[in-house]
């Protein structure tokens, strides 16, 4: 499924980008990003378990 790969790259982006950016700057801000990029790393990774199980 090509969505699971565009949101694996968002989560990707997203979720260490914040982290990265808030170690850094210490914005505070930047942590409400976080759990978006955490979202988007699980629904990826359920659209690839499913796309699998309904090859099978």
């Amino acid at each position: 499924m090509p969505i699971s790969g565009w949101l694996m790259m968002i989560g990707i982006v997203l979720f260490s980008f914040s982290l990265y950016a808030l170690s850094i700057t210490d914005l505070r801000a930047l942590g409400m990003i976080t759990p978006f990029g955490g979202v988007s790393f699980l629904t990826a990774w359920a659209l690839l378990a499913y796309a699998i199980w309904r090859e099978k």
